[in-house]
């Protein structure tokens, strides 16, 4: 019905053309509109043909309101682009040329010379309106009229500047263009809420609802043509190593693997969809069937509170492979990554060679965490051992990275504790550890000269101790916060540098396949007491499977993650294939309830059917793209992303649904 109409409009419009022509001047390019708004009643005649009334509009008020709706707008033929602002150089001059873009404020400095920069996505070039020339009044009248951000269409002719006006700072600093005709094609109609090429950053709230104005600015737009270049080396990549690509469902449903979900409400009551949170069961599924090698660049959903580098709808890499090891698929990523870094860095990682890899348990006992900042030392070392199996361990801060008392209280005090920090002198060398508050809860004696000479300690050095459990588990310690803290601190300080193109990958393997349960409530601390470490589908060391039945958490998985200058990038393991096994993990070791290892009976049927050995990997696309892009926040990679409270402030949701849809899905929102 609306196109009916629509066209309806269109030819009434049509018939006004001659009429509109002569009132708004040939100078204005006539305007075709096709409005809802404009279509109030529409009949058919006795020959068929549709005829066409506006309510409360003749055919003379009707020419004005087209008129005023036209107001600053250009509809129909304009000439065509033949240039991008910032490909524009000395090798064009002499050109005519067309561009097309976002006026810039303009500097006037008489009728007989003004200047205009004209941005579009590619860069910005000057553009000069010089002399009297009548031929370009309709250009200066136009030029005069024109607000900031309006979109032109102008036609001129490449120049070289004159000497001593070049402009070093444009990538088109050498050249200008020399106006001949401009022709507006939208202005602004509204005040901006901030300028797109303003350096000054507006509250991010203000940017993110006003999106469409923050994605013009230069960074945005480098780091979404950034984002779509990697996106087709990934899939060219992957296609020429036999890879597929095969889409996976949205409207999964809901199963115990960790995180919240999203639900989504159907029209039979107590029925509902869950959205993935990643392809995990599906990608099994596809190796089940004969696929062989799977790839795609995934949405996925979790419904978690969320930071800078999280957002509740995310993209991942996800990629799974029939008959290949761990090192086999680590390979594969290894060159996946080297050709991105190749085609938007211009880098070649580890000149070819493999990357680096370091076990779980020396991640996080060297440097506090299972995803470990190699880029810098400070590394944790120990102390001694503990009562009650406890270890002392340490983190020297060396005399030349003098810190003042402030920085050093603050980095003490972590978590509702205290950390002891030490300055070696003269006076306490041969004694320091004797007076630690912990020190009576040694297994022996230390040994004060020894404990020097393995932290290397010298007169001026700062110590910053801590006791933990001497078994490991979790994703970081204290004093791994503390160095992370601590780099921070000397590196505002100019006391540690870090080149922002020092790219340290690694692989970090053997994970405990199990962790202790994060319980909320007492029902569940006896019978979940260990969860899965990444998710239950992970495979077991083959050395390591007589500790299932007995001791579980001794059990390592054949997990492992890339990490990338202390963020995670990806993860990945070799899957369970044995139904029976999956069945164990499932009922015996978490202890999941009927209902719950129910809904994974279509995985379990699928591993009974004859499923090869497989395994696979995801990588978190935004996560790598903010570390290419050199940016803090993933929502400076994401075109519309979520807020810090995960709303979409451009379209306002989440929304309330109204009554009568609440009605039809079934649904009674309670305080």
């Amino acid at each position: 019905m609306h196109s009916v109409r629509a066209r309806c409009a269109a030819n009434a419009l049509r018939r006004l053309v001659p009429q509109l022509g002569r009132t708004l001047g040939s100078s204005r390019p006539l305007v075709l509109v096709e409005s809802r708004r404009l279509c109030r009643h529409s009949s058919t005649g006795t020959n068929g043909t549709h005829s066409t009334r506006v309510a409360g509009v003749n055919g003379e008020s009707f020419a004005d309101l087209q008129a005023e709706l036209l107001d600053g707008v250009t509809f129909g033929d304009y000439p065509s682009r033949t240039h991008k602002c910032g490909d524009l150089s000395k090798a064009n001059v002499g050109e005519q040329v067309v561009l097309t873009g976002w006026a810039q404020n303009i500097r006037k400095f008489s009728d007989e010379l003004m200047f205009l920069p004209l941005r579009d996505h590619s860069g910005t070039i000057q553009l000069v309106l010089k002399g009297s020339d009548k031929n370009k009044e309709n250009a200066r009248q136009s030029l005069q009229e024109l607000t900031a951000e309006s979109v032109i269409c102008v036609e001129g002719r490449v120049v070289a500047r004159e000497e001593g006006t070049t402009n070093p700072k444009m990538a088109t600093g050498d050249v200008e263009v020399d106006l001949i005709s401009v022709r507006l094609l939208n202005k602004t109609h509204k005040n901006l809420p901030f300028s797109p090429s303003s350096k000054s950053l507006v509250n991010e709230e203000v940017r993110l609802k006003y999106r469409c104005l923050d994605l013009r600015g230069s960074v945005l737009q480098k780091n979404l043509r950034a984002r779509s270049l990697a996106a087709w080396v990934i899939r060219d990549y992957l296609v020429q190593n036999d890879f597929i690509e095969v889409e996976t469902p949205l409207l999964f449903k809901s199963t115990p693997e960790g995180a919240r979900e999203f639900v989504v409400p159907t029209r039979n009551g107590g029925s509902f969809y869950a959205l993935p949170q990643s392809p995990q069961q599906y990608k099994q599924l596809l190796m089940a069937s004969g696929i062989d090698r799977y790839f795609q660049i995934a949405k996925c959903f979790r419904d978690e509170d969320l930071r800078a580098d999280r957002q509740p709808e995310f993209t991942q890499i996800d990629l799974e492979v029939s008959f290949g090891s761990a090192k086999d698929i680590q390979t594969l990523v290894e060159g996946l990554v080297r050709s991105v870094w190749e085609k938007i860095k211009g880098v070649e990682l580890f000149e070819g060679k493999p990357f680096p890899r370091m076990n779980y348990q020396l991640a996080m006992s060297q440097y506090g965490s299972d995803k470990p900042d190699t880029r810098f030392g400070l590394e944790i070392q120990k102390v001694t051992d503990m009562a009650e199996d406890h270890i002392m361990e340490a983190i020297v801060l060396k005399s030349s990275m003098k810190l003042p008392g402030s920085d050093l209280k603050k980095l003490a005090q972590q978590d509702d504790r205290v950390l002891p920090v030490v300055k070696i002198s003269d006076k306490n060398v041969d004694s320091w550890v004797n007076r630690l508050p912990f020190t009576d809860q040694t297994k022996r004696a230390v040994d004060v000269a020894a404990v020097n000479k393995t932290l290397r300690l010298q007169v001026g050095d700062i110590v910053i101790l801590n006791t933990r459990p001497a078994f490991l588990s979790g994703g970081q310690t204290l004093l791994g916060k503390v160095r992370l803290e601590l780099g921070n601190i000397l590196q505002s300080k100019g006391l540690l540098h870090i080149p922002a193109s020092q790219y340290n990958f690694l692989w970090v393997e053997g994970f405990p396949l199990f962790s202790p349960a994060e319980t909320t409530s007492t029902a569940n601390v006896d019978s979940r007491q260990l969860a899965a470490t990444h998710h239950p589908f992970t495979a077991p060391v083959a050395e390591d499977l007589h500790l299932l039945a007995n001791s579980p958490e001794k059990v390592r998985g054949q997990h492992y993650d890339l990490v990338l200058n202390g963020v995670e990038i990806g993860g990945g393991s070799i899957r369970i294939h044995s139904p029976k096994l999956q069945t164990f993990v499932f009922e015996q070791i978490l202890q999941m309830s009927p209902l719950e290892s129910g809904r994974f009976s279509h995985l379990v049927d699928a591993l009974s059917f004859g499923c090869p050995p497989h395994g696979g990997l995801a990588l978190g696309f935004d996560r790598l793209m903010a570390i290419l892009c050199e940016t803090s926040s993933i929502r400076d990679v994401i075109a519309f992303p979520k807020s810090a409270s995960g709303r979409d402030l451009v379209v306002g949701s989440p929304s309330e649904l109204t009554e009568q849809q609440l009605r039809e899905y079934k649904i009674r929102v309670t305080e």
